[in-house]
Protein backbone atom coordinates (compact mmCIF):
# COMPACT_ATOMS: atom_id res chain seq x y z
CA UNK A 1 0.00 0.00 0.00
CA UNK A 2 1.94 3.31 -1.00
CA UNK A 3 -0.61 5.52 0.55
CA UNK A 4 -0.86 5.67 4.61
CA UNK A 5 -4.22 6.41 5.72
CA UNK A 6 -5.10 8.16 8.89
CA UNK A 7 -7.54 6.49 10.81
CA UNK A 8 -9.35 7.72 14.12
CA UNK A 9 -10.70 5.05 16.92
CA UNK A 10 -13.16 6.21 19.02
CA UNK A 11 -13.75 3.87 21.76
CA UNK A 12 -13.44 4.12 25.60
CA UNK A 13 -12.04 0.81 25.69
CA UNK A 14 -8.32 0.87 26.17
CA UNK A 15 -8.62 -2.66 24.80
CA UNK A 16 -10.54 -2.31 22.00
CA UNK A 17 -8.39 0.79 21.14
CA UNK A 18 -5.37 -1.08 21.47
CA UNK A 19 -6.36 -4.44 19.49
CA UNK A 20 -7.75 -2.07 16.61
CA UNK A 21 -4.77 0.19 16.78
CA UNK A 22 -2.50 -2.86 16.24
CA UNK A 23 -4.58 -4.36 13.34
CA UNK A 24 -4.66 -0.95 11.72
CA UNK A 25 -1.07 -0.41 12.35
CA UNK A 26 0.39 -3.36 10.81
CA UNK A 27 -2.05 -2.70 7.91
CA UNK A 28 0.22 0.09 7.29
CA UNK A 29 -2.68 3.15 8.80
CA UNK A 30 -1.59 5.85 11.07
CA UNK A 31 -3.85 5.56 13.99
CA UNK A 32 -5.34 8.19 16.17
CA UNK A 33 -7.22 7.72 19.41
CA UNK A 34 -10.02 9.06 21.45
CA UNK A 35 -11.86 7.61 24.65
CA UNK A 36 -14.90 9.82 24.06
CA UNK A 37 -16.78 12.41 21.65
CA UNK A 38 -15.03 14.81 23.73
CA UNK A 39 -11.61 13.67 22.94
CA UNK A 40 -12.42 13.05 19.48
CA UNK A 41 -13.32 16.23 18.35
CA UNK A 42 -10.45 17.97 20.33
CA UNK A 43 -8.75 15.39 17.35
CA UNK A 44 -10.30 16.37 14.96
CA UNK A 45 -9.69 20.14 15.49
CA UNK A 46 -5.93 19.17 15.05
CA UNK A 47 -5.91 16.42 11.77
CA UNK A 48 -8.73 15.09 9.58
CA UNK A 49 -8.56 11.66 9.66
CA UNK A 50 -9.81 9.92 6.28
CA UNK A 51 -12.03 7.20 8.21
CA UNK A 52 -13.26 7.17 11.27
CA UNK A 53 -14.29 3.98 13.72
CA UNK A 54 -16.84 4.65 16.32
CA UNK A 55 -18.07 3.02 19.14
CA UNK A 56 -21.68 2.90 19.88
CA UNK A 57 -21.73 2.74 23.72
CA UNK A 58 -19.69 5.56 25.32
CA UNK A 59 -20.04 7.53 28.94
CA UNK A 60 -21.40 11.42 28.19
CA UNK A 61 -21.79 11.49 24.37
CA UNK A 62 -22.82 8.24 22.64
CA UNK A 63 -21.28 7.31 19.36
CA UNK A 64 -24.89 7.90 17.49
CA UNK A 65 -24.91 11.41 19.15
CA UNK A 66 -20.80 12.41 17.59
CA UNK A 67 -21.84 10.38 14.32
CA UNK A 68 -24.72 12.98 14.01
CA UNK A 69 -22.34 15.78 14.69
CA UNK A 70 -20.20 15.37 11.83
CA UNK A 71 -22.63 14.23 9.30
CA UNK A 72 -24.18 17.69 9.92
CA UNK A 73 -20.79 19.06 9.83
CA UNK A 74 -19.41 20.34 6.13
CA UNK A 75 -15.88 20.05 7.14
CA UNK A 76 -16.49 16.50 8.23
CA UNK A 77 -19.76 15.62 6.68
CA UNK A 78 -17.39 13.23 3.50
CA UNK A 79 -15.26 11.26 6.34
CA UNK A 80 -16.41 7.43 5.85
CA UNK A 81 -17.57 6.38 9.51
CA UNK A 82 -17.97 2.96 10.42
CA UNK A 83 -19.33 1.46 13.88
CA UNK A 84 -17.94 -0.92 15.37
CA UNK A 85 -19.72 -2.43 18.34
CA UNK A 86 -21.19 -4.96 20.51
CA UNK A 87 -24.32 -4.40 19.97
CA UNK A 88 -24.73 -4.64 16.36
CA UNK A 89 -28.40 -5.82 16.13
CA UNK A 90 -31.05 -4.72 13.12
CA UNK A 91 -31.85 -0.99 15.06
CA UNK A 92 -28.62 -0.04 15.64
CA UNK A 93 -27.69 -0.70 11.83
CA UNK A 94 -30.64 0.76 10.63
CA UNK A 95 -30.07 3.86 13.12
CA UNK A 96 -26.34 4.16 12.17
CA UNK A 97 -27.07 4.15 8.03
CA UNK A 98 -29.76 6.80 8.17
CA UNK A 99 -27.59 8.99 10.35
CA UNK A 100 -24.58 8.69 7.51
CA UNK A 101 -22.11 5.23 8.91
CA UNK A 102 -20.76 4.09 5.60
CA UNK A 103 -20.86 0.43 7.17
CA UNK A 104 -21.42 -1.54 10.94
CA UNK A 105 -18.87 -4.11 12.50
CA UNK A 106 -19.62 -6.61 14.90
CA UNK A 107 -17.10 -6.94 18.02
CA UNK A 108 -15.61 -9.02 18.33
CA UNK A 109 -14.29 -8.59 15.05
CA UNK A 110 -13.13 -10.95 12.29
CA UNK A 111 -10.22 -9.21 11.29
CA UNK A 112 -10.20 -10.44 7.44
CA UNK A 113 -13.57 -8.87 7.27
CA UNK A 114 -12.75 -5.68 9.33
CA UNK A 115 -9.90 -5.23 7.05
CA UNK A 116 -11.95 -5.51 4.05
CA UNK A 117 -14.72 -2.95 5.33
CA UNK A 118 -11.93 -0.89 6.21
CA UNK A 119 -11.02 -1.18 2.84
CA UNK A 120 -13.59 -0.58 1.35
CA UNK A 121 -14.45 2.59 2.95
CA UNK A 122 -11.21 4.00 1.69
CA UNK A 123 -11.97 2.52 -1.51
CA UNK A 124 -8.45 0.59 -1.86
CA UNK A 125 -8.54 -2.06 -3.80
CA UNK A 126 -7.25 -5.30 -2.62
CA UNK A 127 -4.63 -4.82 -6.19
CA UNK A 128 -2.81 -1.60 -4.48
CA UNK A 129 -1.07 -4.00 -1.64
Amino acid sequence: MDKKYNILIVDDSETNLVLLEAILEDDGNHVQKAYNAKEAVVSLSKSIPDLILLDLLMPNENGFDLLKKMKSNEIFKAIPIIIVTAFANEENEITAKELGATDLIEKPINIPDFLDKIHSALNISVKDY
